[in-house]
């Protein structure tokens, strides 16, 4: 592959995954709005554990997840958790526009970077062309000055632990498979979201949800983009201190829409803490 042909499938993969980001900046801010942001975090990294690992094991690469504990791959997922809980935490404080505007720094943050650590040439060109874009979203977005307040500042650090993200992916073997790269990050954002609920009153959505996926998928197999299309949960008593137990009953299993039943209980008490229907949409055969 050309260098050019290689730059522009690299910028246009960035700017499908930025469209997709902000997407799912939209939906966490709705979310953490009703939701403990720990819960928040471990039901998106288990969701995207398993739709990451369902490609990955699709796509072969099981035995190239050796690679995910090489100290690199685990500082740079290190990175990765602490830019996310910073970014969302920033993120329910304070409004998406505004946030987005205070992150737009991150490329010039990158580009010093680059220049510092791989020694890379950035002429003016490029450093003209990223300031006026810099400037240019500003002016789009008009940042109000007072909203620059402490949310903002960890908005500020969550660019910096961004940018040495992507510094350590580009130092990263062009052999190891990006889904395992994205694995690791997936894995390890559930992994901090469940340490962070540990100081959390969780509520049972999460575990609702995450039931209906394990027993859709215990009936039709690894599918990939088997998702939620709709949850209807009833909260009916506070759960105790101890392990719950999930209990999920396939009311339909058809051939695009399963629908079910889960009931979350206290150990082996007969009492139920949750009742909710959740509809999980099953994509069509290829």
């Amino acid at each position: 592959m050309t260098s050019a042909r290689a730059n522009r499938r690299g910028m246009f993969a960035l700017m499908g995954a930025m469209a997709t980001f902000a997407i799912n900046d939209m939906l966490v801010k709705l979310t953490a709005q009703r939701y403990p942001l720990g819960e928040v975090i471990t039901v998106r990294g288990i969701i995207a554990t398993l739709m990451v690992g369902t490609f990955l094991i699709g796509m072969g690469h099981v035995a190239s997840l050796r690679f995910g504990v090489q100290r690199i791959i685990l500082v740079r997922t290190a990175f990765d958790g602490a830019a996310m809980v910073l970014f969302t935490t920033a993120l329910i404080n304070m409004p998406l526009a505004e946030l987005s505007a205070v992150n737009l720094v991150s490329p010039l943050i990158i580009t010093a970077l680059a220049v510092i650590f791989f020694r890379e040439e950035v002429g003016w060109r490029r450093w003209t062309a990223i300031s006026i874009g810099f400037i240019g979203t500003l002016l789009i977005v008009k940042p109000a000055a007072a909203n620059f307040n402490a949310w903002a500042l960890l908005g500020i650090v969550c660019a910096f632990a961004g940018a040495a993200r992507d510094i350590i992916t580009r130092k990263l073997d062009h052999r190891i498979p990006t889904l395992v790269i994205s694995f690791m990050a997936a894995a390890g954002s559930a992994i901090i979201g469940a340490i962070m609920g540990l100081f959390e009153d969780w509520k049972g959505m999460a575990l609702s949800d995450v039931g209906m996926y394990f027993a859709v998928l215990s009936a039709i197999g690894p599918v990939a983009l088997a998702v939620t299309t709709n949850l209807n949960i009833n909260f009916l008593r506070k759960p105790p201190a101890g392990d719950l137990v999930v209990e999920t009953r396939l009311l339909k299993l058809g051939r695009r829409l399963a629908v079910g039943e889960v009931y979350v209980r206290s150990g082996d008490s007969p009492e139920v803490i949750s009742q909710a229907t959740v509809t999980y949409s099953i994509p069509p055969e290829r």
